[in-house]
């Protein structure tokens, strides 16, 4: 009997989901995802979320076509660890014909409906909404609404996505066909109208946003307009804690902000181991310096190397072979949440010896986590050796920042996809965020419906709840407990 008792609590420990272990996923973004045909999964502009023990990929399906035609069609492919696969069929019921776009699924705890709203065009460029419902979350969902009435439905409808509240309250963020403009509305009770509450235009130009809470904090991300771009758009993070209004623009996690500039803190203040700030029409380079966390900043020292001027070779009639030296001034600001705020320079002391000149300024004290220091006057480039934080937090020696070099407007994206959407992933570790995106172009055989897919690592969030700049990521794992 006692070995009885030992063999049935074996097979229940060994089945109760207390001691499932932990499962590990890789991402791997260099290679298609297929589905358990091995077919290329062709699902974009969707959304990925989980459903029960079940994840739910739902997108556009393009085939060999440019996507701007008839045949656009909403697929939902299934998977118990988002790395197999299984296609299971079309989303809505006989369609009217247009241009279909950007899926959204999400669940209403009080109807216990599945609700889908999705962006489509009866002429292209007419666009509106449409909303349908099913039973399950793999449908197929029947239309109940294929023209939902927005606060901005007058001037287009466009790119969207849905977040659903703690409370279980629905928001959609969208962008009108006329300028772009994003703003977020709140929905009806069933998710399958509009309550027409709109918070108001946070931004114009925009497109492909998406919502997710974390922290308290409210997150939009959205950027400007791609059109199937395949150099890819940033992702701009606004901020509130009210998700219909008062977001502020944080930073753009998806834009390199510049150069790295590491000689301007290797320890080096003279000699030609220096940046350069070069001087064009836009005015100058500016030097950023960027801290993992907010620091409060009264003193900068900035070592400029005075060589490298041009002379006046055999210019007899020049009294001077080389141009004067002449000390630049410089303008100092900080991040904050919106944009660059001017710092007030209290006082300037220059000190001079061979090759260098050492410029200190002593600010009003302020605090953040971003600073920008910008020559305001100077003929030529300058060369900067190094650039000195000093106060009681922050020493020359200080880790956890690093300095750039850059224009006023970032051009270039780190990652080269349009975003879709910010998934959240329940982890070993905890609820992680991935941000997801279509790298249009990319299919080596052409076909548009074959394109990529990047799954970012998970965002990484600086104390004050503002997101980190993403980097490229080949390949990445987590665990996954079931």
């Amino acid at each position: 009997m006692k070995h009885l008792c030992k063999s049935v609590l074996l097979v229940w420990l060994f089945h109760h989901p207390f001691f499932t272990s932990a499962q590990k996923i890789t991402m791997d973004n260099t290679m298609p995802r297929l589905d358990e045909k091995g077919q290329i999964v062709d699902a974009h502009d969707g959304r990925v979320i989980q459903f029960g023990d079940t994840y739910y990929w739902y997108g556009t399906a393009y085939g060999n076509t440019n996507g701007f035609t008839t045949q656009n069609q909403y697929r939902c492919y299934t998977s118990k660890d988002m790395m197999n696969w299984k296609y299971e069929g079309r989303l809505l019921e006989a369609p009217p014909e247009g241009v279909y776009y950007r899926p959204h699924v999400i669940y209403n705890k009080r109807t216990k409906k599945y609700v889908l709203w999705y962006n489509w065009y009866p002429k292209l460029w007419e666009g509106q909404f449409g909303v349908a419902i099913s039973d399950t979350p793999q449908g197929p969902f029947k239309i109940v609404n294929e023209n939902v009435q927005m606060h901005n439905s007058k001037i287009g409808l466009g790119d969207f996505g849905l977040f659903v509240d703690d409370d279980g309250t629905g928001y959609i963020s969208y962008n009108t066909i006329q300028n772009h403009q994003v703003s977020v509305e709140k929905l009806s009770n069933d998710y399958l109208s509009s309550t027409l509450e709109n918070g108001g235009t946070i931004s114009q130009h925009m497109e492909a946003g998406t919502m997710f809470k974390k922290d308290g904090n409210y997150y939009l991300l959205t950027d400007y307009t791609c059109c199937f771009c395949n150099y890819g758009s940033g992702a701009r993070v606004y901020m509130s804690n009210n998700p219909l209004k008062g977001y502020r623009l944080t930073t753009n996690i998806n834009r390199y902000p510049g150069k790295y500039a590491a000689l301007l803190n290797d320890g080096v203040t003279r000699g030609i181991l220096y940046e350069t700030l070069t001087k064009n029409e836009d005015g100058f380079d500016a030097v950023e310096v960027n801290f993992n966390e907010k620091h409060n900043i009264d003193k900068i020292t900035l070592h400029v190397f005075t060589g490298n001027r041009p002379e006046n070779c055999g210019d007899i009639n020049n009294p001077r072979v080389h141009p004067e030296i002449k000390t630049p001034e410089f303008n100092v600001f900080a991040w904050d949440y919106d944009g660059w705020k001017k710092i007030n320079i209290e006082s300037r002391n220059v000190s001079k010896s061979a090759l260098k000149e050492k410029i200190k300024l002593e600010l009003k004290p302020t605090f953040s986590n971003r600073f920008k220091i910008v020559p305001s006057e100077s003929e030529t480039n300058l060369y900067v050796n190094e650039v000195e934080l000093f106060n009681e937090e922050v020493s020359e020696n200080t880790k956890g920042h690093f300095f750039i070099i850059g224009p006023k407007i970032p051009q270039k994206p780190i990652i080269p996809a349009q975003q879709t959407y910010v998934m959240k992933l329940n982890t070993d570790k905890g609820e992680a965020y991935i941000w997801m995106g279509d790298l249009w172009g990319s299919a080596s055989d052409n076909i548009k419906g074959h394109d990529y897919q990047y799954w970012s690592a998970p965002l990484q969030f600086n104390p004050d709840g503002t997101i980190k700049s993403m980097q490229w990521t080949d390949s990445w794992s987590f665990e996954l407990k079931k």
